[in-house]
């Protein structure tokens, strides 16, 4: 029996799961939330913290009875795209972790000049710039993402050079995604010259091996995942150029996968290089699980979630769609009967929200010349009948909807497996051909 773990670091909570090569499925899973700290800015990170929960999840996960040890062959780490650890010389952690989805980029931004107004301001070169403004650099020598942070940790070398997968360096905005390489002149350009750039890797490369000291046996290979919406693509079989992938969670990712870039990107669309194959992608960020969250949380806070989808479902075909404003990340309500239920309410956004992602579809296509018959679909919402239904009314489109609610971790181990064994073939359940059942 061959075994690989998968860890994803999420935006809310932080997963650990066990790929079983021969059942072709997850054996076992554990989970607890990714802690994070209010600040001014929206959010802040502890790495050490964060490592500590890693460690304490991997533990459960090798006591689990399906779970043997010593049948593990390799581990990988995957995690939210832009968030960054600094490290000092030896290795240690000099500074707080700025969450991504928080506005510490965006303070710094407008102080990086005008080569980097198209950049978005969540990546990680932003959170570089904020923390040197806000004095918070102290001894830093480099950084890496979250996931190698944790993946580095995991090594049986203290002393192992401080890597970055190419996934998460497309998050960074100091990639040339064209080229594959990090911009050396980037960092002294904005005054960071103190900082040296990481060890740039491709995904699914092995980086070391554990030592046995730790939680994992000795000899596991330790394995570079990405990030972590590109990871749950490539554990639902998106894996070739004209495949999009769907993500449907706190922030609603659509990927789509091409052979070369090209050479006008919108605003709003990012560009960066995919975990497998060679490929590129495009990609655009739409905030609908933050819409949905918001909406539930004012609607039905103490409602179970059966009992709204119920309700929603019934209410579906009496009300039109929101419009939804992705870029000033606004909705505006439908038409709505005076009389209107929270169940409608909820329906038309719910029905805006997929408009917008067909039309996201739609775009996306454009940009990279392709005609797109088929998306996949994943995601907690993928479970439920009246999401999937109301996603395939929107769209001519064949949508084909993940039944692994734990894409992304499996995506992780399965990228452990292609680092071991060269291997790339992964099951994909899918939940139905047809979405209303």
């Amino acid at each position: 029996m061959s075994l690989f773990l998968g860890v994803d670091i999420g935006t809310t909570r932080t997963k650990v799961g066990c790929y079983d090569v021969e059942a072709g499925r997850l054996i076992a899973l554990y989970s607890a939330p990714t802690e994070v700290s209010d600040d001014a800015w929206g959010g802040r990170r502890d790495a050490a913290r964060l490592t500590a929960a890693v460690a304490g999840l991997l533990r459960q996960l090798l006591d689990d009875p399906a779970v043997r040890p010593q049948a593990v062959a390799g581990i990988g780490v995957g995690s939210v795209g832009e968030e960054v650890v600094m490290l000092g010389a030896g290795g240690e952690v000099t500074a707080p972790v700025p969450a991504w989805f928080a506005g510490h980029g965006r303070e710094a931004k407008p102080h990086a000049g005008e080569a980097w107004a198209g950049v978005d301001d969540t990546f990680s070169v932003f959170k570089l710039l904020w923390l040197d403004r806000a004095g918070l650099l102290g001894g830093a020598r480099t950084f890496t993402s979250l996931a190698d942070f944790v993946a580095r940790d995991l090594l049986a070398d203290p002393s192992a050079p401080v890597f970055l997968n190419v996934s998460h360096a497309s998050r960074t905005g100091l990639l040339d995604v064209r080229a594959g390489t990090l911009d050396e002149a980037a960092l002294p350009s904005l005054g960071l010259s103190a900082l040296r750039l990481p060890v740039l890797t491709g995904s699914a490369t092995v980086v070391g091996h554990t030592s046995g000291a730790g939680v994992l046996p000795r000899g596991v290979a330790v394995v570079t995942g990405g990030h972590d919406h590109m990871c749950g693509a490539f554990g639902s079989g998106v894996r070739k150029p004209g495949d999009v992938y769907v993500s449907a969670g706190t922030s609603e990712a659509q990927v789509l996968l091409v052979d070369a870039l090209p050479e006008r990107v919108d605003a709003g669309i990012d560009v960066g290089v995919f975990v497998a194959g060679g490929l590129r992608y495009l990609h655009r960020a739409t905030p609908s699980g933050r819409f949905y969250q918001s909406w539930r949380r004012m609607l039905y806070a103490e409602q179970p979630d059966d009992v709204m989808w119920s309700e929603v479902d019934a209410a579906l075909d009496t009300v039109g769609p929101a419009g939804i404003d992705s870029d000033a990340r606004t909705a505006r309500p439908a038409a709505l009967p005076m009389d209107v239920t929270r169940a409608q309410a909820m329906a038309s956004l719910l029905k805006g929200l997929a408009v917008e992602a067909d039309a996201t579809t739609t775009r996306l296509g454009a940009l990279g010349g392709t005609r797109i018959a088929d998306v996949t679909v994943a995601g907690v919402a993928a479970g439920w009948a009246p999401w999937r239904r109301l996603r395939q009314d929107a769209t001519a489109r064949r949508l084909r909807f993940v039944a692994e609610p734990e894409a992304t971790v499996l995506g992780v181990a399965a990228l452990a497996r292609l680092g071991v064994t060269g291997a790339a073939d992964v099951p994909t359940r899918i939940l139905a051909k047809d979405p209303a059942s």
